[in-house]
């Protein structure tokens, strides 16, 4: 038997399931930990004065909307002088660059990076990307596109997102286990190819059973219940209108604390029983234009912004004590021989810079965890009008990913300096 027909017999087996992964799965080492990414978003910018930390490297100090960090600062890198350079403005063109990029509004569109990176590692978990919106008011504007840069619809609904991952209940295995039999049939049938194979023929397919064998394990561990979020949805709460159209329990935003924590308790699970390794945690709109009750304030956030007082304010730092609490959740989960935070890079970003001017200079860019992958945390960055395209470029290679420019408006392409300290 020649080697190609080899290859043919194991990519026939082992892609009937959907399943076959790639070598790269093993450079990560035994026992090593995954590299993983999380993309938040808010929207409507910020006020710079009252956002950006005063002071460079450890010394400084946190104004009033990222106040709420300071209690996490030791985990934070907080950016200034990063620019979304290019054509496409407004809010529009914003959520169109933060990911991509590309020139926004009105140019051609490039695949986003939380997208692209799920491309790079779909071989290697069950969900490529979990792409999550809490609370919108309506789909139109998104951050995340694929690579024909057409928009990539997120999953609002926290309940489905659990559903689609661990199944609707403990006991609700069944997609799980027809996935461990069509794997199970996949690996029987690889394991009679094995025996007619030479030395060197076994090597390179005991390299695929073994990856194999550790995904067959995960899915396993779903099926039995040991995987999935635990004390899921302790509130009770319920989505009894699933249509758009008929207004949703997950899209009311006199409960957006609640379906924020549904949705975060899905992402940290996720990354934690390594069923993906790409989140995306998107809240809102790019203009919300509803009142957040919780938040303390009696205006939108849109309509905060458009006059720059404590309204505002107050409603930025309310997204802050929930970002500080994503970042808490992630330092108290386990994982290898550190935490689920040291293995993954958290991105801040939002569609404007003062959300007043609705710009696109000096954008609101905080940076959390990572440092497994040498992030140096607990600091102030001042960069001056640098293109954020360097800091896609820097979150790619934290991920693995040795690539050397992201999207197309850096003219000196390159990762961000001084990330590493």
């Amino acid at each position: 038997m020649n080697l190609s027909i080899k290859r043919r017999d194991f990519l026939k087996l082992a892609g009937a399931t959907g399943l076959s992964l790639s070598f790269a799965r093993l450079a990560q080492g035994a026992g090593s930990s995954p590299r993983r990414v999380i993309f938040v978003y808010t929207p409507d910018g910020a006020i710079p004065a009252q956002w950006h930390a005063q002071g460079t490297g450890t010394d400084f100090t946190l104004p009033a909307m990222t106040q709420p960090l300071e209690r996490v600062r030791q985990h934070c890198i907080f950016l200034s002088g990063l620019n979304m350079v290019g054509p496409g403005g407004t809010h529009e063109g914003g959520v169109i660059k933060l990911l991509t990029g590309t020139g926004g509004q009105n140019s051609t569109l490039g695949v986003s990076l939380d997208y692209y990176l799920g491309q790079v590692f779909k071989t290697q978990t069950i969900r490529p990307h979990l792409n999550l919106n809490i609370v919108p008011i309506y789909t139109d504007k998104h951050i995340t596109y694929d690579n024909n840069g057409v928009p990539v619809v997120p999953e609002m609904n926290p309940l489905a997102a659990f559903d689609s991952l661990f199944g609707a209940s403990a006991g609700d295995s069944a997609r799980a286990q027809r996935r461990i039999s069509a794997l199970d049939h996949s690996l029987s049938e690889l394991n009679a190819l094995r025996a007619r194979l030479g030395t060197t023929e076994k090597v390179k397919l005991d390299t695929h059973l073994d990856a194999l064998r550790e995904l067959e394990q995960k899915l396993q561990s779903a099926a039995a219940g040991s995987c999935p979020a635990w004390n899921f949805n302790p509130t009770g709460f319920r989505v009894t209108r699933t249509a758009l159209w008929q207004n949703p329990e997950f899209m009311d935003a006199g409960r957006m604390g609640t379906i924020a924590d549904l949705h975060t308790d899905v992402a940290i699970h996720a990354l934690a029983c390594d069923l993906t390794r790409v989140v995306t945690l998107k809240w809102n709109n790019s203009v919300h234009d509803n009142v957040i009750k919780e938040a303390g304030s009696p205006m939108t956030c849109h309509g905060a912004s458009h006059e720059a007082g404590q309204d505002f304010v107050t409603i930025k730092a309310w997204y802050m004590e929930r970002f500080a609490r994503l970042i808490e959740r992630l330092q108290a989960t386990p994982d290898g021989g550190g935490t689920l935070l040291d293995n993954t890079l958290v991105f801040h970003g939002s569609c404007l810079a003062n959300g007043s001017w609705h710009n696109h200079d000096d954008m609101p860019f905080i940076l959390a965890g990572g440092a497994a992958g040498g992030m140096a945390t607990g600091r102030s960055l001042k960069f001056g009008g640098v293109p954020h395209n360097k800091l896609l470029v820097s979150i790619a290679r934290f991920m693995g990913v040795n690539i050397n420019s992201f999207g197309d408006q850096d003219s000196s392409p390159g990762p961000l300096s001084g990330l590493s300290g």
